[in-house]
């Protein structure tokens, strides 16, 4: 009678890689908490500028990099097959992000543009999302957890704020 195989052990590299959506999120808070207790003249403005930094900028770079040189478990976390399409994605999350890293350095024109780009992507990845989990019941969870939440949120807190600091 043959012996089942033990379930596998992500090991620690696998673990960590499962942490690197998050990092944005966490950069944004952590930076901003430093920022604000520093002490800022207008906490919206330090908001926004924090925003675009890590919420488009250090994500488009960190998650496009993901596609592109590691398709295989970013794809297996969204409930997908790898495809030569990642490298495409993974390329326009690159742009958008150094769009939000070198935002700062430029006028607000150039942030708000920043932020159109980011959030038509991101918003639409969101109804890609949805129409993932209505029609293929795709419930993974880099299609309805975490990432899903952070398509709409994030580009909504950044126009938000872009419209708070006129």
């Amino acid at each position: 009678m043959p012996t089942e195989a033990a379930p596998a052990h992500p090991n620690i590299w696998s673990r960590l890689l499962s942490l690197t959506p998050y990092v944005p999120a966490a950069g944004f808070v952590v930076t901003l908490v430093i920022q604000l207790a520093g002490g800022v003249g207008d906490w919206k403005q330090t908001a926004l500028g924090v925003g675009v930094f890590w919420l488009i900028g250090m994500n488009g770079i960190i998650l496009g990099g993901g596609h592109m040189f590691i398709p295989a478990p970013i794809a297996e976390s969204i409930g997908w097959a790898p495809s030569p399409f990642q490298w495409e994605v993974g390329l326009a999350n690159v742009g958008w992000g150094v769009l939000g890293v070198t935002a700062s350095s430029f006028d607000r024109d150039y942030t708000l543009a920043t932020i159109i780009v980011f959030s038509v992507f991101m918003l639409g990845a969101a109804l890609g999302h949805i129409r993932s989990m209505v029609r293929d019941r795709n419930f993974a969870p880099g299609n309805a957890g975490y990432i899903f939440w952070y398509d709409i949120i994030a580009p909504l807190l950044l126009i938000v704020l872009y419209i708070a600091t006129r």
